[in-house]
């Protein structure tokens, strides 16, 4: 392995791939390896609308759950709305997403098609990503209230 900060990151499973802007982050979107354009393009659409999104990259979760706490938590906060990013099934997100979080995935096993056509029939798209953020953020509200 090179030692460039990139290696560094890919090492330990997860990392920041994209800062929220405009402060702290309202909502991480958790990016499956290869799910990271799908994240930044609902990350666009989340800042357009003021909503500071922040994108991890987790190309692999168990090294990241290997990680000391305190780089999982700057990573990852606690308290802040999440939503994982997979296009493979989402079983194994919801324990990165949290118990507020959502995972998005594809919901069906045998599905075969280009990937953008794919993505298309089964909505797995930036905008259905944005929505469940938006989602996470007003039911995050209502348990606060």
């Amino acid at each position: 392995m090179s030692s460039t900060g990139e290696d560094t990151l890919a090492a330990r499973g997860g990392h920041v791939l994209a800062e929220a802007v405009g402060g702290p982050p309202d909502v991480v979107l958790i990016a499956a390896a290869g799910e990271e354009p799908v994240a930044l393009r609902a990350r666009e659409i989340l800042q357009a609308a003021g909503v500071a999104s922040r994108v991890v990259a987790m190309p692999r979760p168990a090294r990241f759950e290997r990680q000391p706490a305190e780089y999982r938590e700057r990573v990852l906060p606690r308290g802040v709305a999440r939503v994982s990013v997979g296009a493979g099934s989402s079983l194994g997100w919801y324990a990165l997403a949290g118990q507020a979080g959502a995972p998005v995935g594809l919901a069906g096993a045998g599905l075969s098609a280009p990937y953008q056509t794919l993505y298309e029939q089964v909505a797995f798209a930036a905008e259905r990503v944005a929505a469940q953020a938006r989602q996470r953020l007003v039911e995050g509200r209502e348990r606060a209230a």
